[in-house]
C-alpha cells in the first residue's frame, strides 16, 4: 500500500496502557509497544505517524496539526479519535462540592463545533479525514480510579446514586461521533461494536477502566486493518 497516514487523539491514540499500581495505588502508565496504531502500521506495511498525546482534547487538536503541519504535508488520510477527555469533569472540584453544577473539560456543544473545525482544517490541507468511535467504558473501574483519595458517597451522589451515569454521558459523546460523521460525510471506523461484542469487554481493558489493555489494542487493531482496505490504495 502506498498510503500515509496520520493520527491525532488522546491517549488510547498514543497507545497508553496501565502495569500495575504505584505506591499512591494509582495506575502507571507506559506506552504499549503493541498498541494498535504500531499494529496497524506492521501489518498493513505503511506509515502511520502518530502525534496523539495524553490527555489531549478536542481543545488542543488544533495546536497540534498546525504544529506538524509541514510534517503530514504529503499525507493521505489523517484519522482521529478524541472524546474521552473531552467528556471527563475535574473529580476533586465534584468531590468538593456535589451540589455544585460542573462542566465537563469540552462540554458536547464545544466538542461537535471543534472536532467540526479540525475536520475542516484537515481538509484544507488536502488530506482526508477519517474518525474513529470511542471504545467502551467501564463505569465501576473508572469510578474507583478517578475516586482515589477522594470523597467517593460525594461523587456517587453527584452521579445521581449509580456508576452507570458514567457510561451514559461517556456514550453520549460517542453518539455525537456518528452524527458528525454521517453530517459531514467523514469516514468513521466503528471500535465501540467490538468491545460490545464480548460478553466480559473488561478483560480488555485496563484497570482504570478507560484504556484498552494489550488484548484491548489487539482487537482494535484487527478491526481497523480489516476495515483499511475500504480506503486505502
Amino acid at each position: 500500500m502506498k498510503n500515509k497516514i496520520c493520527t491525532f487523539g488522546d491517549s488510547i491514540m498514543r497507545g497508553v496502557v496501565s502495569e500495575g499500581n504505584g505506591v499512591d495505588g494509582k495506575p502507571v502508565y507506559k506506552i504499549s509497544e503493541n498498541n494498535f496504531v504500531s499494529r496497524c502500521e506492521r501489518r498493513l506495511g505503511i506509515k502511520i505517524m502518530n502525534f496523539a498525546c495524553f490527555g489531549s482534547t478536542t481543545t488542543q487538536g488544533m495546536k497540534y496539526i498546525n504544529r506538524y503541519a509541514s510534517e503530514m504535508k504529503d499525507a493521505d488520510f489523517a484519522v482521529f479519535e478524541y472524546g474521552g477527555n473531552d467528556c471527563d469533569f475535574d473529580w476533586k472540584a465534584v468531590a468538593a462540592d456535589p451540589l455544585k453544577p460542573h462542566q465537563p473539560k469540552v462540554t458536547l456543544a464545544r466538542f461537535v463545533e471543534q472536532y467540526q473545525a479540525l475536520i475542516r482544517r484537515i481538509r484544507s490541507l488536502d488530506i482526508k479525514p477519517v474518525l474513529l468511535s470511542m471504545p467502551l467504558i467501564d463505569p465501576d473501574r473508572f469510578f474507583d480510579f478517578l475516586s482515589k483519595g477522594l470523597n467517593k458517597d460525594n461523587i456517587l451522589d453527584w452521579l445521581g446514586g449509580t456508576t452507570m451515569r458514567i457510561y451514559q454521558w461517556h456514550e453520549m459523546y460517542n453518539v455525537e461521533l456518528f452524527k458528525m460523521a454521517n453530517q459531514l460525510n467523514v469516514p468513521i471506523i466503528d471500535i465501540t461494536t467490538p468491545f460490545l461484542e464480548m460478553v466480559h469487554y473488561n478483560d480488555y481493558l485496563c484497570s482504570d477502566g478507560i484504556h484498552p489493555n494489550e488484548r484491548g489494542h489487539a482487537l482494535i487493531a484487527e478491526t481497523l486493518t480489516h476495515k483499511a482496505h475500504a480506503y486505502l490504495d
